[in-house]
C-alpha cells in the first residue's frame, strides 16, 4: 500500500492542525458515583494481556475511591457510526450501559470509524455523537459525559484503521463536546511520543491502557494519580469476595471466605472455574479459600507445573494460606492436580478428581474407546514436545506418576460417570485405582450408573466436602 507525496503531506498538515485546535473546556470533575466506560475494543482491553483485569477501566476501578463504581462496555469492532459495519448503539452493551444509569460517562468512539467502509459515512458522525450522547444525557441519572479525543494511529495503521481519519474525527468530537457541554479528554496527546505503547499500531498494550486509565483519573479527580495501581482486582463470585490478578503472565482468582477457617485451609480448582461449584461454595461456608490460576491447554506438561509452583508459593507468601491444599482435578484438570501433587505430595493434603483425565492417550487421544479430540492431541504434543510415536510410548501421564503420592498416603476421591464417552472410566479412574491401591495409596471412587462425562460433581456434594474436610483434620 503506498501514499502520495500529497496525501502525506495533508496528514502531517492535519496533525499539526489538531494539536493547535484548542481543547474544549472540560467540566469540572463530576461528583463520584457510578461510572460507565463506553468505547470499543480498546475500552474493552484487547491489546493488554486480560482485559479483565488490565483494562484502563479495570485500572480505574481500582484507583478511583469509593463511592466510585467502575463498568466497561467496551464492544469490539463497535463504530460511533450508525451506518457503521457495528454500530454501537445496536449493541447489547449500550442498553445495558444506559440500565446502569450512571452518573458519568466516557465515551471513546471512532477509531474503527476511520475503516473505508465506515468513513464513507463521515458527515453523519457527529449528528451520531450527538444522536449517542442525547440518549445518556435523557436518562433520569442525568450524567456527566466526557468525549474521548481517540488514541493515535502509528504509521499506516492496521485493520483499516489510519491515523489520517482520527484527524479528521478530532475537531468533529471537539466541535460535538462543545454544543453538548460535555468534557474532552486527550488520549490523543497522551500517546504522544509512545508508539512503543500501541505495538499493532491500534490497540495499547498493558502500560498504554494504565496510561489511558491515569488520564481518565486526572479529568476527574482533577489531580494525578499518586503511587502504584493496585495489582488486585475485587469483585464478587456467587456472594463471596474474589481476587484476580496476575502471576507469572496468568490469570489468578481467589475466593475468599467470609472467615477464614483455623490454619487457612483451602482448595485448588486445576481447570473450569465455577464450573458445578457446589463443592467449592459448601468447603468455602466451611472456611476455605478456593483458587485458580489459567493455564489452560497445557495439558499438565511440566511447563504448567512450573506456573503453578509459582501461583502455590503467590498464595502462600501473600495470603498465607495452608503449606498443603486439596486440588480439584474436572476433566481434564486431572492432568494438572495429579502431575502437580506427584511432583508435590508434601504440599498436598488430598486429590479429588472427577471424570479425570489419567491418560493422554485415552484424552485427547482417542487411542481407546473414547472419541478423543483431533485438535487438543496435536497440541498437547507439541506442549509436550512430543511426536506421534514418542505419544504412544509416553510414560509420564498421571498414571505413571503414582509412586510419590501412595508413598506420602495422599488420599484421592474419584467421582465418575460409568457411562463416560469422553474419558472412559476403564481407560482413566479404573487404572488409577488398580495402580494406586496396589502401591498401598488410599483411594475411594464414586461411580454414577449410567452417567456419562457430564454432569460432573454431585447434586449433594457433602461425600465430596466430607472427604476434604477429612484429610485436612476438620
Amino acid at each position: 500500500m503506498t501514499h502520495s507525496p500529497l496525501r502525506f503531506l495533508a496528514v502531517l498538515l492535519g496533525l499539526a492542525f489538531c494539536h493547535a485546535l484548542p481543547v474544549p473546556l472540560r467540566a469540572a470533575p463530576p461528583a463520584p458515583g457510578r461510572l460507565a466506560c463506553v468505547g470499543d475494543s480498546i475500552t474493552a482491553g484487547v491489546g493488554t494481556f486480560n482485559g479483565g483485569i488490565e483494562s484502563y477501566p479495570s485500572l480505574l476501578e481500582r484507583m478511583l475511591p469509593k463511592p466510585w463504581e467502575v463498568r466497561n462496555f467496551g464492544v469490539s469492532g463497535s463504530t460511533l457510526l450508525n451506518q457503521g459495519d457495528k454500530p454501537y448503539q445496536k449493541e447489547r452493551a449500550f442498553q445495558e450501559a444506559l440500565t446502569f444509569k450512571p452518573e458519568v460517562v466516557v465515551i471513546m468512539l471512532g477509531t474503527n470509524d476511520t475503516k473505508p467502509q465506515n468513513w464513507k459515512f463521515k458527515d453523519q458522525f457527529a449528528a451520531d455523537y450527538r444522536d449517542l450522547i442525547g440518549k445518556f444525557k435523557a436518562l433520569e441519572s442525568h450524567p456527566a459525559i466526557f468525549v474521548c479525543r481517540p488514541v493515535p494511529v502509528p504509521g499506516q495503521g492496521n485493520f483499516g484503521i489510519n491515523e489520517a481519519g482520527i484527524v479528521e474525527i478530532i475537531p468533529m468530537a471537539d466541535a460535538v463536546a462543545r454544543g453538548e457541554s460535555a468534557g474532552v479528554i486527550d488520549m490523543h496527546a497522551a500517546f504522544e511520543g509512545r508508539h512503543d505503547l500501541l505495538p499493532d499500531r491500534v490497540h495499547p498494550n498493558s502500560a498504554g491502557a494504565e496510561l489511558m486509565a491515569r488520564t481518565v483519573y486526572k479529568t476527574l479527580v482533577g489531580k494525578e494519580f499518586a503511587g502504584n495501581i493496585p495489582a488486585v482486582k475485587k469483585s464478587r463470585w456467587n456472594g463471596l469476595v474474589q481476587l484476580e490478578f496476575i502471576v507469572r503472565g496468568r490469570v489468578c482468582k481467589l475466593v475468599v471466605p467470609e472467615k477464614a477457617a483455623p490454619g487457612s485451609p483451602w482448595v485448588w480448582r486445576a481447570e473450569f472455574f465455577g464450573h458445578e461449584p457446589q463443592t467449592d461454595l459448601a468447603l468455602a461456608a466451611q472456611g476455605f479459600h478456593v483458587a485458580y490460576m489459567d493455564v489452560s491447554n497445557m495439558y499438565g506438561a511440566p511447563k504448567a507445573l512450573d506456573l503453578m509452583d509459582a501461583f502455590y508459593d503467590h498464595l502462600r507468601a501473600t495470603y498465607q494460606l495452608s503449606a498443603k491444599t486439596t486440588l480439584i482435578g474436572m476433566s481434564r484438570g486431572g492432568l494438572y492436580s495429579v502431575n502437580w501433587a506427584s511432583r508435590h505430595p508434601d504440599r498436598t493434603a488430598s486429590l479429588y478428581l472427577d471424570a479425570p483425565v489419567c491418560d493422554l492417550r485415552s484424552w485427547p487421544g482417542g487411542k481407546g474407546k473414547g472419541k478423543g479430540s483431533p485438535g487438543d492431541w496435536e497440541n498437547a504434543k507439541k506442549i509436550y514436545g512430543l511426536t506421534e510415536e514418542q505419544a504412544r510410548v509416553f510414560d509420564q501421564n498421571p498414571l505413571d506418576n503414582l509412586k510419590p503420592l501412595a508413598g506420602a498416603k495422599v488420599p484421592i476421591l474419584s467421582v465418575c460417570g460409568e457411562a463416560d464417552t469422553v474419558v472412559p472410566y476403564l481407560e482413566n479412574t479404573a487404572v488409577l485405582k488398580e495402580r494406586y491401591e496396589a502401591m498401598g495409596g488410599p483411594i475411594e471412587v464414586i461411580l454414577k450408573p449410567g452417567v456419562d462425562h457430564h454432569p460432573h460433581s454431585l447434586k449433594d456434594p457433602a461425600p465430596i466436602v466430607k472427604f476434604i474436610l477429612k484429610s485436612v483434620g476438620m
